[in-house]
């Protein structure tokens, strides 16, 4: 064991000795490492807050599709859809999306009953803040922390919208709310049924689409089919279905910032390869230096082995960690506009952390071993040469 100290110590000692060349491998390895693994947490953190939300979505979403454009759908075909063995509820849903033009930012108008509202504060999907009242009055909202920050308002202050047609609409806000979920309502705007109708000029006999509630899991495949016998030419949209797509568009997003990163690994492969190539004059002569004074080939490679580790392994926890305060705790500024969605009010606070252990230590192995293993093989050849011929050269 003391022998293995006084080994590490002259194997850190040589990295001093060459402090430019190490240091630039350092930080190169430790932006490789902070790039790829940034990204890859983002894309966990983001994937899991999206299934949270699509805990509490319906089973089935059903939609009036017509020349391939969603429409709304009658009210009378909820009726037709209760009546299926298998369904729990039907809830006929409002809502839409509004561009706001005094914050060029994409709103996202909620229309629900004030007992939906409640049950979903009950079972802790949402918080609401700062509520002066309760329920909501006609012409009230509840508004998400970025519109209330984006539009300067405060609780009682008045709420400006526009109709379809450019007339005003003017609402009080009673109340403000958040979600564990911060992506969903961030910029959610929640009112009754009857003012999201009259604000998206929609006739109370229709809805946006119809949200299916079906208890067991198991039917949900067969009460689909049950509603599309029912509803010919409805699109309809299992909640699996969302799960799929948004781990399909996740991976897709994260793929494309993976591969802008691709000059990174790029630039780390040909130092590999550098590395694998041969030593330098000044390594070569080391080396010989140590054979000449007694030391075994299994001794040089152990050192040198050493230093690969300690290089790549304090190279690869700096980016790691440097990749974990930049995503869960500063938030990912750059990261996050390329991998959440087209809006422009995004949640200030950090998404909360997801850590996958298992890819961390993928990534370890496809970056420090590979480093370690490329330098074994021009050492090796080094201490097979006489240390003589070394010293002639």
């Amino acid at each position: 064991m003391k022998s293995f100290f006084y080994l590490a110590n002259f194997a850190i000692r040589g990295l001093m000795r060459r402090k430019i060349k190490n240091i630039s491998i350092f930080v190169l390895f430790g932006l490789i490492v902070f790039l790829f693994s940034g990204i890859d947490m983002m894309m966990n953190a983001l994937h899991v807050q999206a299934l949270k939300a699509l805990e509490v979505q319906p089973d089935i979403i059903v939609q009036n599709l017509k020349a391939g454009r969603q429409l709304p759908i009658p009210m009378k075909d909820a009726e037709k859809v209760k009546k299926i063995i298998g369904v729990s509820k039907v809830v006929p849903r409002v809502w839409g999306n509004y561009f706001d033009r005094y914050t060029n930012a994409n709103y996202t108008v909620v229309g629900v009953s004030c007992d939906n509202i409640h049950r979903e504060s009950a079972r802790g999907i949402l918080s609401l803040t700062r509520l002066t009242h309760w329920p909501l009055k006609k012409r009230e909202v509840l508004i998400g922390e970025g519109v209330l920050k984006a539009r300067y308002l405060a609780v009682g202050g008045r709420l400006q919208l526009e109709r379809a047609d450019g007339s005003p609409i003017n609402f009080t806000v009673a109340g403000s709310f958040r979600s564990e979920v911060s992506l969903w309502t961030h910029d959610t705007i929640v009112m009754t049924d009857k003012d999201a109708r009259d604000l998206f000029g929609m006739d109370k006999a229709m809805a946006w689409d119809l949200a299916v509630f079906v208890p067991n899991p198991v039917e949900v495949a067969k009460v689909g089919e049950k509603i599309a016998n029912v509803l010919p030419g409805a699109r309809l949209i299992a909640k699996q279905q969302l799960v799929r797509t948004y781990g399909t568009s996740y991976g897709f997003r994260s793929g494309l910032m993976i591969t802008v990163s691709l000059a990174c690994l790029l630039a780390f492969l040909i130092l590999a390869y550098d590395r694998a190539a041969g030593l330098s004059r000044e390594e070569q002569m080391e080396i010989a230096i140590l054979k000449a004074i007694g030391w075994e080939t299994r001794d040089v490679i152990q050192m040198t082995m050493l230093q690969s580790l300690a290089l790549s392994l304090v190279g690869f926890l700096v980016g790691f960690l440097l990749a974990y305060v930049n995503v869960f705790v500063l938030g990912a500024p750059v990261l996050r506009i390329a991998l959440t969605g087209w809006s422009v009010l995004y949640p200030p606070h950090p998404i909360p952390p997801v850590l996958d252990i298992s890819k961390v230590f993928g990534l370890m192995f496809l970056t420090v071993i590979p480093y370690i293993s490329v330098g074994i093989v021009p050492v090796w050849r080094s201490c097979t040469i006489d240390p003589e011929v070394v010293f002639r050269r």
